[in-house]
């Protein structure tokens, strides 16, 4: 045995016999009562833990007086994480840790963090139900070598990059919604040439977009599917999406949008900030977009007027690109100083619930919100009042551990909100995971990040460049397209994702 092994085998040693010390009361429990928090917030927000009603609120529900090393400066976060070790003065644990999984699984071989894996069960059993019903959540927070550093934050409805289409438009103009991609671009055509705002000038944007990142999302309508490094996995073999016949088509689809004017002509070079509409009592010029919400690009009042176009059917089918995993890892840990193991774990795991989703999220009933008598509820304060998102409520900024309160949130009182979630829905029904959750160690990072960048982005400019007209779409210039992909070092990165999948099912015990 080497001593690098030797060092990771005691690390793992020395964090399971602290923990298992501190669970059977073997450790001094002085001060047990309390905790000792550490973690990341968004400085935007203006929020202090210290004087924050959430942590009031579960200090009067578990007990515990909370303390707290809050940071704001993520840099300074990072180098003090990096810093940890088991000599120094540790935080019990690690809230809004915003850890990733190498450095989940660094602070894990430091003896730094507990393993949690053998403990769920006992003292997490909201969570364990969680991941009995939802297996991807167990794969997603399971480190390479089985442990588990961290707890997740568990989206029951994620958000999704939805294809908005200005509804209020097709009514004026007399048109359906369309079907697939031959029928939206003759709605896009329309948008253009009809004058759907009638205001009297071709002011219109029949699609607007923000660079190769939404054009691949409408790959969807020639059955592309592929995650943020263009891959997907089809009967247990990686694959990468601009090798795909059916990208030819899709990019030969897209230039002709381009070249009709269907298509921003600054999609590749804007920013959303420079997007944004905020006047309500401008003249709407939007005729779809991607976006979460309508709101994040129009006024809150145009909402209406958009609505979430259904996956784009190819072949009689429908399938959908997911925004991200519903599975946010590394939001908890425990530290092996903790003076209280099992108590801590029973108070994170009170987040995994409805209750505690709640109250993370919108607050306590009868002082931040009330419900109506028709089940609706509303916001005391406003639910963007910023003295309230600061002080009232934790689940904004960091991601925190625990269950997004979606069920809960669907009673909102606004009509408008609650019909753009339900339409939110019918794009989430098509999606389709193209790649399973993984975790990478800090040297498999290390070791992809290379060819990633050198793929990604020459995938990206070259989409760009075959869209704008700057490369002819024939063969032969997609051919020299491939050729360039090899020279990058396709195959290996394709052999190293292909491992990490294997390695992820459970179909091999070695990595990449």
């Amino acid at each position: 045995m080497n001593h690098l092994m030797i060092k990771k085998t005691l690390g793992r040693a020395l964090a399971f016999f602290c923990l298992a010390g501190l669970m059977s009361g073997m450790m001094p429990p002085a001060s047990a009562d309390s905790l000792v928090v550490m973690g990341l917030e968004d400085a935007s927000l203006n929020r202090d833990w210290a004087s924050n009603r959430f942590f009031a609120r579960m200090a009067e529900k578990t007990g515990f007086a909370f303390t707290f090393r809050q940071y704001s400066d993520e840099g300074a976060y990072r180098e003090a994480l990096a810093a940890m070790t088991v000599s120094a003065e540790l935080p019990d644990v690690l809230f809004k840790a915003a850890l990733s999984p190498a450095e989940a699984s660094s602070l894990l071989e430091k003896g730094v963090l507990a393993d949690l894996a053998p403990h769920l069960d006992k003292h997490c059993p909201n969570l364990t139900a969680l991941v009995e019903e939802n297996p991807v959540i167990r794969q997603a927070i399971t480190l390479p070598g089985g442990q588990i550093a961290a707890l997740p934050f568990v989206e029951t409805a994620p958000a999704q990059n939805v294809l908005w289409i200005n509804k209020a438009w097709l009514d004026t103009l007399g048109l359906d919604i369309p079907r697939d991609n031959m029928e939206f671009m003759e709605v896009l055509k329309a948008f253009k040439s009809r004058d759907p705002n009638r205001n009297g000038r071709a002011d219109e944007v029949p699609l607007s977009f923000l660079g190769a990142y939404d054009l691949k999302y409408l790959a969807h309508a020639f059955g592309l599917v592929g995650n943020d490094y263009n891959l997907f996995v089809d009967q247990g073999e990686v694959r990468f999406v601009p090798l795909e016949k059916e990208f030819e088509a899709f990019i030969v689809w897209c230039r002709e949008l381009y070249q009709e004017g269907l298509l921003a002509r600054d999609g590749f070079s804007t920013a959303d900030a420079l997007r944004r509409v905020t006047d309500g009592k401008a003249t709407n010029t939007f005729g779809a977009f991607f976006s979460p919400l309508p709101s994040y690009l129009v006024p809150l009042e145009w909402g209406e007027q958009y609505a979430a176009l259904r996956p784009l059917e190819y072949n009689g089918e429908r399938v959908y690109r997911p925004i991200a995993q519903p599975v946010i890892t590394g939001t908890f840990a425990l530290t092996t100083a903790c003076r209280d193991a099992a108590g801590a774990l029973e108070w994170v795991d009170s987040l995994y619930t409805q209750e505690g989703a709640v109250m993370a999220a919108i607050g306590q009933e009868g002082v931040d919100y009330v419900v109506d008598g028709d089940g609706s509820w509303r916001s005391v304060p406003g639910i963007s009042d910023a003295e309230y998102q600061a002080n009232a409520v934790i689940a904004t900024g960091t991601a925190l551990p625990g269950v997004s309160s979606d069920a809960f949130q669907r009673g909102y009182t606004d009509s408008v909100i609650r019909s753009v979630s339900e339409q939110v829905d019918i794009v989430t029904d098509a999606v389709k995971t193209p790649f399973p959750p993984f975790s990478l160690s800090a040297d498999e990072e290390a070791a992809i990040a290379p060819l990633q960048e050198a793929i990604g982005r020459y995938v990206d400019e070259s989409i760009a460049r075959f869209v704008l007209g700057e490369w002819e779409v024939t063969r032969e210039q997609f051919a020299v397209f491939e050729q360039e992909l090899q020279a990058l070092g396709l195959e290996a990165f394709l052999s190293f994702w292909q491992g990490i999948y294997n390695r992820t099912e459970g179909l091999t015990d070695v990595g990449p």
